[in-house]
């Protein structure tokens, strides 16, 4: 008989001048006797989050089966330490060359406007045209979740969080790598990630206080397989070991 699992998630954000401005996101794979315990640290996280207090929160719980479930090792993981936001930002540019990624400058450049999306965007990094379907919204890498992590996985932790989305994101045939500055004012670090190099954390890519942040997919092969990769990032259910 199939172990039934639950996919949670939970969206807050806050009305700004009639837009909508995303504040927290969170979500969790678990099993029925951890689903209350779950909904509630989630709404507890989304109530208390250093971008503001939201006017909005969504949880939303769908069951799904375990066979629908893949499971991954994650991405191996090491650490470039650096002492300002810009040795930061020059160890993307010089990952990305590594990777065989070209137009690192123009794709930096892109970053800003991934600031406030809910999602990432997904750009063809030889083409620099971006291929997500709604701009504002981005991708969504979605249903994921920690593998065999015990009760710690309701917990914030940045880092594992991350090293989960990445490992995902990473594991497409058409992703080359990935991009991310945390939106979260007191986090500072970011990270590379690609199949090749693994997770790449870069300790300081932003000045303490700056709300600013979002990541970018990077994507390469011909445009029109861009809609399978989308359906994958958003649609297939994974649990990483960490």
């Amino acid at each position: 008989m199939s172990t039934e699992l639950y996919s949670v998630k939970m969206r807050a954000s806050q009305e700004e001048g009639g837009e909508e401005r995303h504040i927290s996101g969170a979500e969790k794979i678990v099993e029925q006797d951890r689903l209350q315990a779950v909904c509630a640290q989630l709404l507890e996280r989304a109530l208390h989050h250093s971008k503001g207090e939201a006017d909005f929160i969504n949880i939303k719980v769908e069951r799904i089966a375990a066979e629908e479930v893949s499971r991954l090792d994650a991405l191996p993981v090491t650490t470039c330490q650096v002492e300002t936001a810009k040795e930061g930002i020059g160890k993307l540019k010089e990952l990305m060359e590594r990777s065989g990624i070209p137009n690192g400058e123009a794709i930096l450049e892109q970053l800003k406007d991934t600031w406030g999306m809910r999602g990432a965007m997904l750009l063809n990094v030889d083409t620099l045209e971006r291929l997500e379907p709604d701009r504002k919204r981005g991708v969504r890498a979605t249903y994921m979740d920690m593998a065999d992590s015990g009760d710690d996985r309701s917990q914030k932790n940045h880092f594992r969080e991350a090293l989960v989305l990445a490992t995902k994101v990473a594991s497409h045939k058409n992703i080359v790598g990935e991009l991310c500055i945390s939106d979260d004012p007191d986090y500072v670090t970011g990270y590379f990630a690609s199949k090749e190099l693994g997770y790449v954390r870069i300790t300081r890519l932003k000045e303490t206080g700056c709300p600013d942040g979002g990541r970018i997919f990077l994507f390469r092969g011909e445009n029109r397989e861009a809609e399978d990769c989308v359906r994958y990032l958003e649609s297939q259910k994974m649990l990483v070991k960490i």
